[in-house]
């Protein structure tokens, strides 16, 4: 999970070159990254089942580890932040790419700039999950 969204963030940094320049080679670009939704809600759901694995498993003993406590929010935080957030702002940032409208390209970079906030706070979340995973307290 967190290889696909590394993957993602390499993708946008070569879609912010054209993003401008070349709409439509910015917006294949873009089309290309679909499948890293799949992937990372795959991940996420395995994460998910591993830790309500654990719950069952341990019982008492997980729920009582203040880093597992910590964790399982973080990881539905993910799967919001991914699911909502930014879907919605490549559904916009694509709609964006295909139209050509009178407003230039400020809702462009608007988007752009969204979705880097977003691949940023995912590799955030992603560190302190492995920092919580590591150092168990």
């Amino acid at each position: 999970m967190a290889g696909a969204t590394v993957a993602q963030l390499s993708v946008f940094k070569r879609l912010n070159k054209y993003v401008i320049s070349d709409k439509p080679r910015a917006l294949s670009i873009l089309e290309s990254t679909g499948g890293f939704a799949g992937i990372m809600g795959i991940g996420a759901l395995l994460l998910i089942v591993t830790g309500i694995g654990m719950v069952s498993i341990l019982r008492d003993a997980a729920t009582s580890m203040i880093w597992f406590r910590i964790k399982m929010p973080l990881v539905i935080l993910i799967l919001l932040n991914g699911g909502i957030y930014a879907r919605l702002n490549a559904i916009k940032l694509k709609k964006g790419l295909q139209e050509n409208t009178t407003e230039g390209n400020a809702p462009i970079e608007t988007y752009k700039n969204r979705l880097r906030i977003f691949n940023i706070s995912q590799l955030v979340i992603f560190l302190l999950i492995f920092i919580l995973s590591v150092y168990q307290f």
